[in-house]
């Protein structure tokens, strides 16, 4: 049993790293196309835009690789727990910041955990699970704003417009703080190697004596976590909150999650790699819209990437297994 288990967690560290160079390839390939397609591309102020867009972002994208790597596809309540949590942090920000971002951090840790027990114990379908979830969460967001935007009293500058040495935005320091620590934990602990053998093989890993609901209680409870701190970044900037802000957040952080080659079946990938895919879309998002192309086109040509990045996974696997 020891050495099956070895072999998988082998197979999954190693993977197949194809589609992350690639989206690593092309990111810079973009860049490239940007400097010369558009006057303005490298500017401070457009290469802040790209920062403060990928920042709230990959925030997201890594708590979903966490759900995705433990084999339960997706957590699609990450949109609504951002939304409650704009709320939540203009409420409370006439506390002081810390004291928003404590208040934050406790509500997604709590949603997180609810959906952890109800996917890892009770063993309920994650999509369905978290898609009740979701509505409960913006059912409760309706309730205590009354539908309205909720206008912060306090001070949150340093989060929403701060920079680090005057260059880089404090949220992107935050958000590559965030995902180095996580990529450190799944890939050295004992944690880690318990996530992706869930992810690969759910019954080995119930045989070899993992306890399975405490491992996937956690994952939600980090991926619920990462939702609402997106969340809080969202409101940071303009120091209010509403259920609209963190509209589509569930599918950015998937289609980062998915771009990056992190595998749907589960258990293979990187949680570092969910960064690669943030800032692949961020460009593309970046260079629509320089391009003056409308919100609906950026729609339909993430949705094209999404699927061309599932395509791709699966011809990769196909040949893998050949």
């Amino acid at each position: 049993m020891t050495s099956v288990i070895g072999d998988l967690i082998k197979q999954s560290v190693q993977g197949d790293r194809i589609q992350v160079n690639g989206i690593k390839a092309v990111s810079l390939l973009l860049i490239i196309w940007g400097y010369f397609s558009v006057e303005n591309f490298l500017t401070p102020a457009n290469l802040s835009a790209i920062m403060y867009s990928v920042s709230a972002i990959g925030i997201a994208a890594v708590g979903m690789a966490f759900i995705t790597l433990s084999g339960n596809l997706f957590m699609l309540s990450m949109a609504a727990t951002a939304a409650l949590s704009t709320i939540v942090f203009a409420s409370t920000l006439h506390f002081g910041l810390p004291v928003a971002l404590l208040s934050v951090s406790v509500l997604g840790i709590l949603i997180g955990s609810i959906q952890g027990l109800v996917v890892g114990a009770a063993r309920v379908n994650p999509i369905i699970a978290t898609i009740a979830v979701a509505s409960i969460v913006m059912g409760i967001g309706s309730y205590i704003s009354g539908g309205m935007t909720v206008i912060g009293k306090g001070d949150a500058s340093w989060l929403g417009i701060g920079k680090f040495a005057s260059l880089v935005p404090n949220q992107l320091v935050i958000f590559l703080a965030f995902a180095i620590a996580a990529n450190y934990w799944v890939e050295r602990t004992r944690f880690g190697r318990e996530l992706r053998l869930i992810g690969l093989n759910p019954i080995t890993a119930a045989y070899s004596g993992i306890r399975v609901p405490r491992t996937l209680v956690i994952a939600f409870v980090v991926a619920g976590f990462s939702a609402a701190l997106a969340g809080g970044l969202f409101a940071s900037q303009a120091s209010q909150g509403n259920l609209k802000m963190a509209a589509g957040l569930d599918f950015d952080a998937i289609a980062a999650v998915l771009v990056a080659g992190i595998s749907i079946r589960g258990g293979q990938g990187k949680i570092i790699d969910a960064v690669y895919g943030a800032i692949f879309l961020a460009l593309i998002g970046n260079l629509l819209l320089v391009h003056g192309l409308s919100f609906e086109i950026q729609l339909m040509v993430k949705g094209a990437v999404v699927v061309l990045a599932v395509i791709v996974a699966a011809l990769i696997a196909r040949g893998k297994v050949r």
